[in-house]
């Protein structure tokens, strides 16, 4: 059993083995840790520090499988200064020492994830933690390796072969998992399989599993807004879109195999070939309620409990801090949504090695990847209103001529409803009938409450009487339970996203190191390295759009297409138009008569009929299609809520044919504003030079890297009809490149035996996320309800009108660049005990941030330009500082009281980071915010038992809070002329995550353990920051605790 290499991550993680080093190790790679139980593997996180010249932090197998830890991310998050955030509670993606701008390398070359294809911020949620060998965090620059990130480089260090001992070695591990509030019965099963002698080596190992993870959800839903965004003079406070309570719960099906073929030929020369493959399919399914302004305008929230904060708005009124609401609840549905991932990445290698144990060493690599992520949305909205005229902020019956004009279909179609859904008698030229949509719903817009003072948000009101089609003292509760009372408002798919990438490298590496004390007695090693990669990467954003009245009615004799299979959507756009000609009820023959009919409604032409278009969608049971269930749990995110049906979310895992079924197709329409190509090429050449002189050691060198982008951006035209996405109308290609100079110096000086400084400095640069170059602009509108004296530029009732806008790229943006640099100190107590602490600074010379202006005018669909609408787009940031202390402390009891028996068995492993960061971009209080992502302070500790049997692990990981996003932007100064942006921002707050794991070694082939992962069920909560005092809830995510047990059997 000796040197088996911890044969699966969470294989064998006490069970006695030599440490066998990999085969290219040598005194400048010590990355690779190979252990024996936890004292051991602390000992070898210690060996690496002491004897790696780059400041490197490291975790091996043993470290992965030890916590809980399903992910690569989940077992980051153990290290010093890096800081991780979490999807449905496990770890999906990355930031070093505060900053996302992080590169991620598969066995020291660039890693294709199907998870962050136009983003440089790791999202490894879909590699298994048991394919991995080790993890390896470069804190400071390593001109060797492929790539390098602003404030930190991962390395995913896979298993080879001749890693292994001679012979057969078979390895397997088996779990079964359940969660505190899915209760789902999940599983996990890995296996490796590897032969090897001398000369040749194969290697296969292989992980399937599924979990189903609780990861429900309460608070904003849709935009953030200030209530006189729109116009106004009064106090400021947050009015939203609207509010969205689900329970969710996220499926995860992950496979993975890695690969690998050495072979060992003439004297020194070693061939390698290796695949790496995984598959993410997730299926994030919810369902609950949606209660909103339905962009109908900003008045809907009324406080009933605030403060003022202090802070004064763009209007020159102060802000408040809202604690009640009353909410005068314009749209009141029941909502459920399904967002299905599937991903896909494969990673070729073929490696050439040449060393014979002298002076020279040579590499060359040949590198093919490609990855593809498939993201589809699915979601249906369950709606309690009957839609009629009357106290009521929205109505389908807007013809104020005639207020029993609503939604109008064909013959055909209303002869499939009894005449008594006809609401009046009219009849158009081809039979068509006006018919009411949901005859047993409410009649008028609910009044609630809403309290944001606990834990958790409460809402009332349910109780009181409301009118409708369930007759006299029926309550919304009441309407909430009868599934007769709910229609369909709409089925949509949108914001869906098919992105593809393909890379290919080839590289050359050498190195020299002099023999008999180095050249004059100083210069120990030089290396060189020249590389080329090319990577292409396709981002497409797309709506499923279906035709609706070919050949019946519509102006084109395949139809008129449509986003949104509503109730409220009707078919009378110039684009293409569906429908027929009706009396008009406005028609009024003592004026002069019009030359032509116009569409019906309250502008109507003088003529004595108009046309009234389709509506898109028939009215609908919420069960005629799906399948439905009554929910009374919430999740615990939320208190006062009563059950209501919805549609079971998982009708939704293949959106497309569920469309297709339903609507008789579903056609991809692209986004054109966030729809791009960028190719990327990288072409590198460097040398380093490696010193050494008694106890001083250092490293010295450059590396120059060209880059060249090629970008290809839509060009947006109109409002494409019956959706929110707009033509394409074009391309733009733009062509451009750079070159950039790092240096970087790495200096080591043993004071004593025992202690060690550090220092390094590093110029960094890294190209922005892809989007920032390719991006377009997005428009998105709303239908109109109409001016009135709130918001009295909106368009003419059942005019889309331009809410906002998106501009996402820009490829003349300059990428990230920093100047960084490094101090340590190194105490080492004894051979499994260290302290440590390190100082660190980035000064980022640019990076690009997003901005929310008021700046977009654009034509509402009727070609008329009416307002300012705010625009969120990158602008080059003016640079930043980001500063910090890591400190860290290793320490096995057998170091500090080696003869106390039951006292030496424990030990631990802690550290804490600060990471102080400032950016241009201001709070509303005229502060400078932080980084996105970064926390100021964090800390983890890891206590542990080992003794001849038991292993026991406790893990306590804390930040403090980290900026979310920008939230609001504003202009705060009343003079036109000078600009004074500030921000609401949106902040996560301080989280704790505790998981426990507990081993029991039978014997050396058989363990069994068990885990427990967020033990205390540690909530997301956001909150909206006016300034250091003055915080107003935002949202929250509850994620489950989740129990496993397992077995590992190797031989």
């Amino acid at each position: 059993m000796a040197g088996l290499l911890a044969s699966t991550a969470l294989v064998a993680p006490a069970w006695a083995q030599d440490a066998v080093a990999p085969q290219d190790a040598g005194a400048d790679q010590g990355e690779e840790i190979v252990v024996t139980g936890i004292r051991a593997s602390q000992a070898k996180a210690i060996n690496i520090k002491r004897n790696e010249t780059a400041i490197v932090d490291a975790i091996s197998s043993e470290d992965i499988g030890k916590l809980p830890d399903v992910t690569v991310v989940d077992a980051l998050q153990r290290i010093s200064g890096v800081q991780i955030k979490r999807d449905a509670g496990e770890g999906s993606s990355v930031n070093i020492r505060g900053l996302p701008q992080v590169i991620t390398l598969l066995n020291g070359e660039q890693y294709l994830s199907p998870g962050n294809l136009g983003t440089a911020q790791p999202n490894l949620n879909d590699i298994p933690a048991q394919l991995m060998n080790a993890v390896v965090v470069y804190k400071s620059q390593d001109l060797r390796n492929a790539l390098s990130g602003i404030s930190g480089t991962v390395d995913l260090r896979t298993r080879r072969p001749f890693d292994l001992k001679n012979g057969l070695t078979l390895a397997n591990q088996v779990e079964y998992s359940r969660g505190d509030y899915t209760k789902k019965n999940d599983y996990l099963i890995s296996g490796l399989l590897s032969w090897r002698n001398d000369t040749i080596g194969v290697m296969v190992g292989a992980t399937q599993s599924k979990a189903h993870l609780g990861n429900n959800y309460a608070g904003i839903g849709g935009s953030p807004f200030g209530n006189n965004d729109w116009g106004g003079t009064g106090p400021n406070w947050i009015a939203p879109h609207g509010y969205e309570l689900f329970s969710r719960e996220v499926e995860r099906n992950r496979f993975g195999i890695n690969g690998a073929v050495q072979l060992k030929f003439a004297e020194g020369w070693t061939l390698t070939g290796e695949v790496f493959h995984t598959e993410l399919v997730e299926h994030n399914r919810a369902a609950g309620v949606n209660i909103s302004n339905r962009w109908n305008g900003l008045t809907w929230t009324t406080p009933t409990q605030s403060t003022s904060t202090g802070q004064i708005g763009a209007n020159q009124q102060p802000w408040l801090d809202v604690d009640q609401y009353d909410l005068n609840v314009w749209w009141f549905n029941s909502f459920s949504v399904n967002r299905t991932a599937r991903e896909k990445s494969t990673n070729y290698n073929l490696e050439l090695d040449y060393d014979t144990g002298g002076p020279f060493k040579f590499t060359a690599r040949a590198l093919r990847s490609d990855a593809k992520l498939r993201s589809m949305n699915g979601q249906v909205q369950g709606d309690l209103s009957n839609w009629r005229a009357g106290n009521r902020a929205f109505t389908l019956f807007r013809n104020p001529n005639d207020l029993t004009r609503g939604p109008f279909y064909p013959a055909n179609i209303a002869a499939q409803y009894p005449a008594s859904r006809y609401t009046n008698n009219v009849v158009g030229a081809n039979g068509g009938r006006y018919i009411d949509p949901n005859p047993l719903g409410y009649g008028q817009d609910p009044l609630l409450h809403l309290d944001l003072r606990g834990q958790n948000p409460v809402l009332s009101g349910f109780d009181t009487p409301i009118s409708g089609g369930l007759g006299a003292g029926k309550s919304l509760k009441d309407y909430m339970a009868n599934l007769d009372s709910y229609a369909v408002a709409a089925f949509s798919s949108e914001g869906n996203q098919e992105n593809t990438s393909d890379l290919g490298v080839f590289r050359a590496d050498g190195s020299y190191e002099f023999q008999g004390g180095g050249l004059f007695g100083l210069l120990n090693r030089v290396d060189v390295g020249v590389r080329r990669s090319d990577r292409s990467t396709q981002i497409k954003n797309f709506h499923l759009f279906s035709n609706f009245y070919g050949g019946n009615g519509a102006a084109t004799a395949a139809g008129c297409s449509a986003q949104w299979k509503a109730i409220d959507v009707v078919m009378d756009n110039p684009q293409c138009s569906a429908g027929e000609m009706v009396s008009n009820p406005g028609y009024n023959a003592g004026l002069p008569l019009a030359t032509s009919p116009s569409n019906c409604g309250a502008s109507a032409a003088n003529t004595p009929t108009c046309f009234q278009g389709y509506t898109v969608n028939r009215p609908t049971k919420l069960n005629a299609y799906n399948n439905v269930y009554f929910q009374t749990n919430w999740g615990g995110v939320v208190n006062g809520m009563p059950g209501m049906w919805v549609v079971n979310p998982k009708d939704f895992d293949d959106i497309k044919s569920f469309m297709t079924r339903v609507f008789g197709g579903a056609d991809e329409v692209i986004v054109p504003g966030n729809t791009y190509d960028v190719d990327l090429i990288e072409e590198s050449a460097y040398i380093n030079t490696n010193w050494k002189r008694g106890g001083f050691k250092a490293d010295i060198g450059v590396k120059v890297i060209k880059t060249s982008i090629d970008v290809k951006q839509n060009l947006t035209g109109d409002t494409r009809a019956y959706g929110d996405t707009n033509l394409d109308v074009g391309d733009s290609v733009t062509r451009r490149s750079y070159t950039d100079w790092l240096p970087t110096v790495t200096l080591s000086y043993d004071v004593t035996d025992n202690i060690r400084i550090r220092a390094a400095f590093a110029k960094t640069m890294i190209p922005l996320d892809l989007g920032n170059y390719g991006g377009g602009l997005k428009i998105n509108t709303a239908d109109s309800q109409g001016p009135n004296p709130t918001n009295p530029t909106a368009a003419p009732l059942g005019v889309r009108q331009v809410t906002s806008a998106n501009a996402s790229g820009n490829p003349y943006l300059n990428p990230w660049r920093s100047n960084n640099y490094d101090l340590s100190l190194e105490y080492y107590l004894g051979r499994a005990s260290m302290l440590n602490i390190g100082l660190f600074k980035l000064n980022i010379d640019s990076f690009v941030t997003t901005a929310t202006q008021m700046i977009g005018r654009y034509p509402d669909a009727d070609g008329v330009i009416r307002r300012t609408v705010p625009v969120t787009q990158p602008i080059q940031g003016a640079g930043g500082n980001l500063q910090g202390v890591e400190a860290g402390a290793k320490l096995a009891f057998t170091d500090l009281f080696p003869n106390v028996p039951f006292l030496r068995n424990f030990g631990i492993d802690a550290n804490y980071t600060f990471s102080d960061s400032s950016q241009s971009a201001r709070g509303l209080d005229g502060k400078k915010l932080p980084f996105q992502d970064n926390s100021k302070h964090q800390i983890n500790l890891v206590g542990w038992y080992q003794d001849d049997i038991f292993q026991v692990r406790v893990a306590w990981n804390h930040r403090t809070p980290r900026l979310a996003n920008m939230g609001l932007g504003y202009d705060v100064n009343p003079d036109p002329d000078i600009t004074d942006q500030r921000n609401i921002p949106v902040m996560q707050d301080t989280s704790n995550y505790v998981d426990v794991n507990l081993t029991a070694n039978i014997n050396s082939q058989f363990a069994i353990y068990g885990n427990v992962s967020n033990l205390l069920g540690e909530r997301e909560r956001y909150y909206f920051q006016f300034d250091k005092d003055s915080k107003q809830f935002h949202s929250q995510n509850r994620f489950e605790p989740r129990y496993s047990v397992g077995v590992r059997y190797r031989f």
